[in-house]
Formats: structure tokens, sequence, C-alpha cells
């Protein structure tokens, strides 16, 4: 397993040499600004739009759904919470129900991952997506079955007569194809005294993952060229950055200095540091 920063200031300093920076202490610390990335979602033409049931939500030909959030498991539960809420109200079994999250070009902004936000804001946004798309497939199945749309329900991936007999598979009604509606923000949502999948204690399907160490996080990825880095930090807030003496950073092959105002930052490739914790390890 590689981490992404493994070469610390210490380990930049022993080279020999010392890494010398100047710094000026008493400045405004700059204000940060937020970085926007617009994720398109050209790559499937969906929608980003909090207000469009497609943003968060797609059926597919196989009768599966796919989820769409913002909000990222980081080890909570959300994700088996939110397929669990999506199950109840469109009635598809959750071993059926895929979640993508925290892909920019896929996911609507929801806001970040953080301050228990992933139930109340996230997964509630996704549901009553769910919700409303649960009405518009009702009288779409109505239409197909010639049966009113009260008289309907939806189970197991189908909609079908409440009272029994044949019904219609979503994958037929819909799938594959966009929903084009808006979310509802009054679309009723499921009796809770009618729940069967929410509040069980379903397996978390990422466990397994965690308890063999083979669950991937993010220290864990890798992209061709990725560069290793440490940022060199002042001893105190308020710093401004007056000069950096680079000649001590000639024992890494290819390491470059990131400077940007009063940032300062180390980057190497993998190889080079790898090679230089070698050297490192021989001399000791």
């Amino acid at each position: 397993m590689h981490a992404i920063a493994v070469m610390s200031r210490r380990d930049v300093l022993r080279t020999g040499g010392a890494l010398v920076v100047s710094f000026m202490f008493g400045a405004a610390l700059p204000q940060r600004s937020r970085a926007q990335e617009p994720g398109a979602g050209t790559d499937v033409g969906k929608p980003l739009d909090l207000k469009e049931v497609d943003s968060f939500l797609a059926v597919h030909a196989d009768g599966s759904v796919t989820i769409y959030t913002s909000k990222v498991d980081v080890g909570t539960g959300l994700r088996l919470a939110m397929s669990q809420m999506v199950a109840e109200e469109l009635g598809v079994p959750v071993q059926r129900i895929s979640v993508v999250e925290g892909d920019t070009a896929l996911t609507p902004d929801q806001g970040g991952t953080g301050g228990s936000t992933g139930i109340p804001r996230g997964a509630v946004e996704v549901r009553q997506a769910a919700a409303t798309a649960r009405q518009a497939l009702l009288k779409l199945g109505a239409e197909h079955l010639g049966r009113p749309a009260a008289e309907l329900t939806l189970v197991d991936g189908q909609v079908r007569p409440a009272t029994g007999g044949p019904g219609i598979d979503l994958g037929t009604l819909v799938g594959g194809k966009r929903l084009a509606l808006k979310v509802d923000p009054q679309a009723p949502l499921q009796d809770p005294t009618r729940y069967t999948v929410v509040g069980k204690p379903l397996l978390r399907p990422d466990v397994p993952g965690k308890c063999t160490g083979q669950h991937v996080y993010l220290q864990d990825f890798t992209v061709p060229g990725m560069l290793h880095g440490r940022v060199i930090r002042p001893s105190a807030l308020g710093a401004t950055l007056l000069a950096v003496d680079e000649s001590s950073l000639r024992g890494i092959p290819d390491v470059r200095v990131v400077r940007i105002e009063s940032f300062l930052g180390v980057v190497a490739p993998e190889k080079a540091l790898n090679a230089y914790h070698a050297d490192i390890r021989n001399a000791t």
C-alpha cells in the first residue's frame, strides 16, 4: 500500500543540508477561496440540478437503480441507509441499488460531507426525488396496465395491482430513459408504518473489505505520473514567506519546489522518493 504523502520535512532536511526558509510574522492570513468544480456530466448527459429528479436517480433497463449524491460514506453507513430509503420509495430491492457518491461530474452539489448532514440533507433530498419518481411511475404503470394509479403499488421492482395480479417491470416501463421530472417537495413519502427495509439491520457492504485490508481508501489511489509531496510550514500562523534556499534538495532526483505566495511545498515522483529513502536507510 502506498501513501500519497510519504516525504516528511525531516526526510527532506536529512539530505545533509538545510532547506532555509525565511518568514516574516504578523501579516494577516490571506482569505482562502473555495474552488468550484463545474461537474458538467457530459459523459452521461444527466442533469446536476437539485430541482431535477434525474440528477439524483436513474432507472436502468435491467430494473436496477443508481443513486447520485455528493455526500460521501466515510464509514457511517450512509450508502446503505440511503439505499434503504430509496428502496422503500421505489419498491426496489436494496441489492439492486447502487450509489455514485462525491463525483463532481455526475452528482448534484448537495454540499460537502460533514456535520452529520448526510442523512438530514443528502438522503432526504434523494428520498424526495424518489417519492416524486414513485408518483410518476405509478401513473405510467396505470396507463400500461389499464388500472387506476390508486390501485397500484411498487413492489420488487414492478408496478403491480395492490390486490395482486400481473405487473410491469420498472426496466420495461422506463429503463434507460430520463424521467424528466422536477422534484416535487410535496410528493407524499411512504408511510413509515409500512416500511419493510428502513430500520432493518442489513449487512454493510464496506465492512468485509475493511476487515480484510482490501478496502480502497483515498490514500490508496494512484494515477500515472502522480507526485508525492509535503507542505513546508512555518513555526507560527500568519507568517509571510520571504526566501527559500533550494540547494539542499539536490540529492532528490526530479524534486520540485511549489511556491504560491506564502505557500511552500516540495513534490517528487514516487520512484525518486523510494530511491532517496533507500539511500537514507543504507547510510544509517
